[in-house]
């Protein structure tokens, strides 16, 4: 006899609705204005910008030029993000922002990936 797998009536279900987008325009606006090649992939998710900056080495840099980096590049995005068409857009810069930088490098044979995120809060 095949088993029922159906949550039961007293079985609370949450539906996450994840979403990513991505937004090249964006991204290249970017990157004219902070002179950074390749651009940083910009894409929201939950509302929230995310802004992830790739082949910099900014993951060796130390922690204050990290930081200080970051809190240019926020200002930037939110920028551009505030002055687009689109209202998903707008409303996007108006509440956090994630910076990261991501580099990749080969040790011992071994891919790895080195990361740095920095989450800025809405009011700063």
């Amino acid at each position: 006899m095949p088993r029922d797998y159906s949550p039961s009536p007293r079985t609370r279900v949450n539906r996450w609705r994840f979403e990513v987008i991505r937004f090249p325009s964006a991204a290249r606006e970017v990157a004219r204005l902070l002179g950074v090649d390749p651009p940083p992939e910009c894409r929201i998710e939950h509302g929230r910008i995310t802004a992830v900056f790739r082949r910099m080495a900014a993951t060796r840099w130390p922690e204050a030029q990290q930081f200080e980096y970051a809190m240019g590049a926020v200002n930037v995005v939110r920028q551009v993000f505030s002055n687009d068409d689109r209202r998903q857009l707008r409303k996007a810069a108006t509440r956090a922002t994630r910076i990261v930088f991501e580099d990749a490098s080969v040790v011992g044979g071994c891919a790895v990936t080195a990361r740095w995120e920095c989450v800025v809060p809405a009011n700063w």
